[in-house]
């Protein structure tokens, strides 16, 4: 006999012949045994089950007759009275699909699901039971999609787009639909899906994308290099890293360079962060935070933050030469967070699971400098001498690609001749022949074609045609596999792999002429990308500017390093805005490595953005430093009076709107109102014609909150505001005045839901500055129902700053104070528990933004 609730309940015989389980009662009695599939469910329970809230007083005598009708028609074993419980003793499909769920085999689960649980059938009580089982297929649908999409990204679009049509709350499905849309080479399709998706959170449930699906948006637009999906002779690698995905926390796979490490790792998905270009073990948390989008904040730490996204799978490639600090990050989010890492050697930290990586066995070395030789030279039919080559390079894919790269110009049998590789077994020798290998390549490279491959060795990411003079050499490279080449949604961007970057960077002999090369490169890259940010289309400047961060980075440190700090101020000048526009804080802390009182502003936003009390440096007085100080220790008045010579000391025309228009929330709270109203006024109806669309936005915030406090109906400026389409990650505002909206419409649940979002983004950013913006909007809606923890807040908000002072004299009236003390941090934490306990008694759903 069969039992099943998926898809509706029904009972079989072992041939198939349907059995009668009586009336629609007597089945959602089988269904709440069935979904409980071998537990013995108390009588009461059963009864809260069947009925629901509302029991009739013979429920305990109805239960017993309709166990009994339902032993009648599958037998008196099926049903075990266990004390004062009930017990099905008959396999269910429930029993089946949960098993496959439990033992990691998706696919399975996927196959064994019919449909949805209890299909047709009334049943109040078993409501959630049910959503637990459609979240658990949900949850296989994933990770079989995972699967498929590595396998054939191409083959499961249609599938997975008609899933994230009818889940599209469902994140996961929706970065996976991103990454095949990806892998097909469809970027733009890639970054679409996002943006819909975007779209529905944010107008549906209020919410922004959280870290799964930004990190998909990221390494699209970064362009993370696609491996090749299919991988010849690693079908036992694939069963084996599946195994140590299923009972590890964290998995390593070890081998040498060019074994293949990287590409088995890109099969298992999850979040893709690449240690290649990091130099310390120090700058781990910022790798993975600029990979997966996360914005690094004061008193959360990246780890922490990984966590809370609750990634199912974190992969750690490159690890060898930072290998403490990816220890020590994998140790610090193993426990909720599954990691899988690639290296030369174990991480050694606590339930790590390693899997060698081994060569190719002789028959798929074969195969694979075969695949690679047509793909270099159609005419290639095979060669005799092949077999041997693939022995001598020890079946290391990285070699035998290189080797076949070069069928062209040499045939298998002349690449046996001039290749010295003896047999090797160790890993270290292995090592020894990659680097052999690498080595007789370049050693066949024309001396033009070996000091462009050296000095490619400076980048960090992948760079466009742009990066050289002569296409043709960079084609050659190409041809020989001493690069690699895909189509990004900017261009074609190159790479070099990590074992040929480390070879070509030990060879480099003028490394301050390559690295000065790649600084002016990042010049013009960085110039582009700041026109870009300034005008309509900043959110291509967003996405550029995140590709080049790498490579930005490095021409940094490089300039810092070999002490010309006008390169640092000529390469993050143009960018400098991207600090308080979208919270890159690591501006500010270059900024703190140059001097003058430009960069103390972006000192004094860093510091204002984390609420950190530090100190500013000392430098030269003039009036662009006496603006930062004044910015930085919220004096209204002293800004008022230092804000033109300030102003008139930057020739930059964006630079000086930005910082008329930065400092207006302090002016706003010293009663600047005229200034303020005149000043943003027209630089709102400045950028509405000429952009960015971030200014925009944030010029009519700050009018509708002028407006507010000066007791003039501010919905205009808002609304205007929550019109401009901004780029993801932007710091804004509008959630607290969507929750006021919600209020004043008498949809409590949902202002508590929206502003308790928008709490949340800003604990998540570390942008608690904006906390006495959320203060006044909490108080709005809060003072009826939750009249003491509004005057909790109040009591913060009138000792935050001048602007908390000023909307506590302006706004709230009527209401008592209640001393508090909180600094930001605290008065957030302290509105999204109010909050939470409000939403929870309005019985109201779930969801984030930025700043004013």
């Amino acid at each position: 006999m069969r039992i099943g609730v998926l898809g509706g309940v029904r009972a079989t015989t072992d041939d198939g012949e349907p059995i009668d389980v009586g009336s629609p009662r007597s089945q959602v009695v089988l269904a709440a045994l069935a979904l409980a599939p071998g537990v013995a469910l108390p009588v009461p329970r059963l009864i809260d089950l069947v009925w629901g809230d509302a029991p009739p007083a013979t429920a305990p005598k109805a239960l017993q007759w309709h166990v009994a009708q339902l032993r009648k028609s599958l037998g008196a074993e099926a049903i075990a009275r266990v004390g004062a419980a009930y017990r099905l003793d008959v396999p269910t499909d429930v029993s089946r699909f949960l098993e496959h769920v439990h033992n990691g085999d998706a696919e399975a689960a996927v196959a064994a699901w019919g449909g949805t649980p209890l299909a047709g059938l009334d049943a109040p009580g078993l409501a959630a039971a049910v959503a637990r089982l459609v979240e658990e297929w949900l949850g296989a649908v994933e990770a079989d999609f995972g699967r498929r999409v590595v396998a054939s990204p191409g083959a499961v679009v249609g599938e997975l787009s008609a899933f994230v049509a009818d889940h599209p709350a469902r994140e996961g499905l929706a970065a996976l639909l991103m990454t095949a849309l990806y892998r097909t080479g469809r970027q733009a399709d890639a970054l679409a899906v996002y943006q819909r998706v975007r779209q529905h959170l944010v107008a549906e449930l209020g919410v922004e994308p959280g870290p799964e699906l930004r990190a998909a948006e990221q390494q699209v637009l970064a362009h993370v290099p696609v491996p090749a999906p299919v991988l010849i002779g690693r079908e036992a690698d694939l069963a084996a890293l599946a195994d140590a995905l299923r009972s590890a926390p964290v998995v390593t796979l070890v081998g040498p360079g060019g074994i293949g490490k990287t590409r088995l790792a890109s099969t298992a998905g999850g979040a893709f962060v690449s240690l290649a270009e990091i130099t310390s073990s120090a700058d781990v948390p910022r790798a993975v935070a600029d990979a997966l989008g996360i914005v690094e904040r004061p008193g959360v730490s990246v780890a922490q933050a990984v966590v809370a996204a609750r990634l199912s799978l974190l992969v750690l490639d490159n690890c060898e030469h930072v290998l403490d600090g990816a220890a020590a990050f994998a140790a610090a989010v193993s426990a909720s967070v599954r990691v899988l890492a690639t290296s030369r050697e174990r991480l050694s930290v606590p339930d790590e699971r390693v899997v060698v990586v081994e060569p190719l066995d002789a028959e798929a070395s074969v195969e694979l400098f075969d695949v690679r030789a047509r793909a270099a030279d159609p005419s290639y039919t095979g060669d005799a001498a092949v077999a041997e080559l693939c022995r001598r390079l020890d079946g290391i894919p990285l070699a035998i690609e290189l080797a076949a790269a070069r069928v062209r110009s040499h045939r298998p049998v002349e690449l046996l001749d001039r290749l010295d590789i003896g047999v090797r077994r160790t890993g270290a020798a292995r090592h020894r022949t990659v680097r052999a290998a690498i080595q007789w390549s370049y050693d066949l490279l024309s001396a033009d074609e070996q000091a462009l491959f050296c000095r490619l060795s400076v980048f960090a990411a992948p760079f466009g045609l742009d990066a050289v003079t002569d296409d043709h050499l960079l084609g050659d490279l190409v041809e020989r596999s001493m690069l690699t080449v895909h189509e990004g949604l900017f261009g074609r961007r190159f790479r070099m792999l990590e074992p040929l970057r480390q070879f070509a960077s030990s060879l480099l002999e003028d490394r301050a002429t390559a690295m000065n090369e790649h600084a002016q490169w990042c010049l013009r890259q960085v110039a582009h990308a700041g026109e870009l940010l300034r005008g309509p289309d900043e959110v291509e400047g967003v996405g550029r500017l995140a590709e080049l961060w790498p490579n930005l980075r490095v021409a940094v440190e490089w300039a810092f390093e070999s002490g010309h700090p006008e390169l640092v101020d000529a390469l993050v000048r143009p960018v400098v805005t991207e600090l308080p526009l979208r919270g890159r804080r690591e501006i500010g802390d270059w900024a703190e490595r140059l001097t003058g009182g430009f960069w103390l502003i972006w000192v004094a936003e860093r510091n204002i953005q984390g609420s950190s009390p530090a100190a500013l440096p000392d430098v030269r007085d003039d009036p662009l430093s006496r603006y930062a100080r004044a910015y930085a220790s919220g004096d209204g008045l002293g800004l008022v009076a230092c804000l033109p010579e300030a102003v008139a000391a930057v020739d930059d025309p964006h630079l000086k709107g930005f910082l008329e228009l930065m400092p207006s929330g302090t002016l706003i709270g010293a009663g600047q109102f005229g200034h303020v109203d005149r000043r943003v006024a027209a630089l709102a109806a400045r950028y509405r014609v000429t952009g960015p669309p971030t200014l925009a936005h944030w010029a009519l915030q700050t009018l509708g909150y002028s407006a507010m406090f000066q007791g003039r109906e501010p919905d205009e400026f808002f609304d205007a505001a929550a019109d401009v389409d901004v780029p993801p990650g932007t710091l804004s505002a509008n959630k607290t005045t969507e929750a006021r909206r919600a209020f004043r419409r008498g949809d409590l649940g949902r202002a508590f839901e929206l502003l308790g979002a928008h709490v949340d983004e800003l604990l998540e950013t570390g942008n608690v500055v904006a906390a006495s913006v959320v203060a006044v909007e909490f108080i709005a809606i809060t003072r009826d129902s939750m009249p003491g923890e509004a005057a909790r807040v109040l009591g913060y908000l009138k000792h935050a700053n001048d602007f908390g002072a000023m909307a506590a004299a302006k706004l709230v009236h009527g209401l008592t104070t209640e001393a508090s003390g909180m600094d930001d941090r605290e008065a957030l934490r302290y509105m999204r528990g109010a909050l939470s306990a409000g939403r929870a008694r309005s019985g109201s759903r779930t969801p984030p933004a930025g700043r004013a």
